[in-house]
């Protein structure tokens, strides 16, 4: 049996989004009541923010309802194998090249109106009363909750979908976490006072502007991953991959930041821009709305409801940015990830036991894969690559 999580969500109530219409006659509403629900935004698998899915939607209309919320980590194997008769809805992910077979967006059935959805980071309860609503979600936290593994940090991939926008936990391994001793070795002198600093940034503002700027392979996101573990106690970060910058103009986001502030209040918000050169050049036709919604993000009204703190990694240099974005009041950091000299990478090569020929200078890259390999056996870098300490 697994001992559940540490913390519950607070139990919120919410109305099914319904038109409710009164059958009038000779002025007077009729004493009959019909209720239209609106299953055209609704998922036919998962929660969609702010609504719940059609099995849902259907089975309470417009009648009291209830959810109950948990995040964690869930062995989904054994709770259908138990709860066979009850799994009423599910998606089964059969094994590729680099995956195994896994269950995901399960609904359970345990009365008229008693559902619950699991997937693999959190689980809801949907019920007719608050407390039968976190009674069902206390028994399944009780009865399935996996204990975490050793870690680093985590965060959480966002994916855009036609009519949603998701986000997929991602857990980092504990080698991703760097000593005071390696994280002085992997970026040079001073940078253990530059990292404190900046660690007392991130706790005293609520939002902000952060740049790192460095050409590829000198330990932009083998930093991030670091920062990550140090602060999972109290921020949650979001990754945008390059491809799917667009997000930042959609009219939902704001819906999506709103839904993720309500349920993770106690905590502060790092959305993560990796490569975004192209999002941050001085304005164009092809990247004006992306730099607008940075703009927006990152200071003035909207960015005190939403709160956000905003990294953005650069190979490029910070004069090809647009200017309004580096103005002061919104830039929290602007950093620049340096090669490290020679003296420098030699001091790291030898913690890791290797030699480096005689060089002006190197890449972290270049320390950890070596300068002579061929660009093309060369492991990605950058959150594509998989997760490890080294950039």
């Amino acid at each position: 049996m697994f001992n559940a999580p540490a913390s519950i969500t607070t139990v919120t109530t919410q109305s099914v989004p319904a038109a409710q219409r009164a059958t009038f006659g000779q002025g007077k509403p009729d004493n009959a009541a019909s209720v239209v629900c609106d299953l055209a935004q609704a998922h036919a698998f998962s929660r969609g923010f702010g609504m719940p899915h059609v099995p849902v939607l259907v089975a309470f209309g417009g009648e009291r309802l209830h959810e109950c919320r948990l995040e964690g980590s869930w062995d989904l194997d054994r709770a259908v194998s138990e709860n066979a008769a009850a799994l009423f809805r599910s998606i089964r992910r059969l094994p590729s090249k680099d995956a195994v077979v896994k269950w995901d967006d399960l609904t359970f059935q345990f009365g008229p109106r008693a559902f619950l959805y699991a997937d693999e980071n959190q689980i809801a309860a949907f019920a007719a009363t608050a407390t039968e609503a976190e009674r069902l979600v206390a028994r399944f936290a009780k009865a399935y909750a996996k204990p975490p593994d050793p870690s680093g940090g985590s965060f959480f991939l966002i994916q855009q979908e036609p009519n949603d926008i998701k986000c997929h936990a991602v857990a980092l391994p504990p080698d991703t976490l760097l000593s005071t001793e390696a994280l002085g070795l992997h970026y040079g002198p001073g940078s253990g006072e530059w990292h404190q600093q900046f660690l007392e940034k991130l706790h005293e503002k609520d939002h902000g502007l952060s740049i790192f700027e460095g050409s590829p392979g000198t330990g932009k996101t083998c930093y991030l991953r670091h920062l990550m573990g140090v602060l999972k106690q109290s921020h949650r970060f979001y990754f945008i991959p390059p491809a799917t910058m667009g997000v930042l103009s959609r009219p939902d986001f704001i819906g999506f930041w709103a839904d993720q502030r309500r349920r993770f209040s106690e905590c502060k918000f790092v959305v993560i821009l990796e490569d975004s050169d192209a999002a941050l050049m001085t304005r164009g036709s092809d990247n004006r709305d992306e730099v607008s919604a940075i703009l927006n993000l990152s200071d003035g009204m909207l960015a005190d409801f939403l709160r956000l703190q905003i990294i953005c990694t650069i190979n490029c240099t910070a004069a090809d940015i647009d200017p309004a974005l580096l103005r002061p009041g919104r830039m929290l950091c602007h950093h620049v990830f340096r090669r490290l000299d020679y003296s420098d990478a030699i001091r790291l090569a030898e913690s890791l036991g290797r030699k480096l020929p005689m060089a002006r200078d190197y890449s972290l890259a270049e320390v950890f894969v070596g300068p002579e390999q061929h660009e093309t056996n060369r492991p990605q870098v950058g959150f594509a690559a998989p997760s490890q300490a080294n950039p």
